[in-house]
């Protein structure tokens, strides 16, 4: 029980040791790449039922909601150093693909945006110009975040092979033993 609460406690220093250190992030900390917008949208609410289905809507099923967290006025995000309007905000669950949805007002029509997780998936990158927001370089109009895994994924030709093998081996070493 002690071990759990010095180890909490050192956890806790750490953090909040590392809060103020960094105000900006090189691109290289982030996994190297801006992450793909994939699609966006104008959405009647932000409920996780209708974001979960516009979801699946658009990447055909199967996926589930794994965390949602508010990033009120930013909190949360970096500025990618040297790059105007580029931000980076830590997830939670290394998802596949994250959406954000931005507060209204903020420069475009849309309030809803899905991105593909490919940078680094220990981050959400993403680029307010690339988004349409060219008049802009504050993260401030970013509501929450949602991360999103699952998805009817197809098995890797190689994968499908070796489960062939496995089993081609199965029905040779049982007909070897019968005779």
């Amino acid at each position: 029980m002690k071990k759990k609460i010095l180890a909490g406690l050192a956890t806790g220093a750490l953090l909040i040791g590392m809060a103020g250190v960094a105000q900006a992030l090189s691109l290289t900390d982030v996994g190297g790449n801006v992450d793909d917008l994939f699609a966006q949208t104008i959405l009647a609410d932000s409920g996780d039922a209708t974001e979960l289905a516009w979801v699946n809507s658009v990447l055909g099923g199967g996926y589930t909601l794994t965390a949602k967290y508010d990033t009120p006025d930013g909190a949360g995000w970096t500025g990618i150093e040297g790059l105007a309007g580029v931000f980076a905000h830590t997830l939670l669950d290394q998802p596949s693909y994250f959406l954000i949805k931005t507060g209204t007002n903020s420069g475009n029509p849309n309030t809803h945006f899905l991105f593909d997780n490919l940078a680094s998936i220990d981050w959400a990158v993403i680029d307010l110009g690339v988004m349409g927001f060219t008049d802009i370089e504050n993260i401030e109009k970013i509501s929450h975040i949602g991360e999103f895994d699952g998805g009817n994924e197809v098995p890797e030709p190689t994968t499908m092979l070796l489960m062939g093998a496995g089993l081609a081996g199965l029905t040779a070493a049982r007909r070897k033993k019968k005779a």
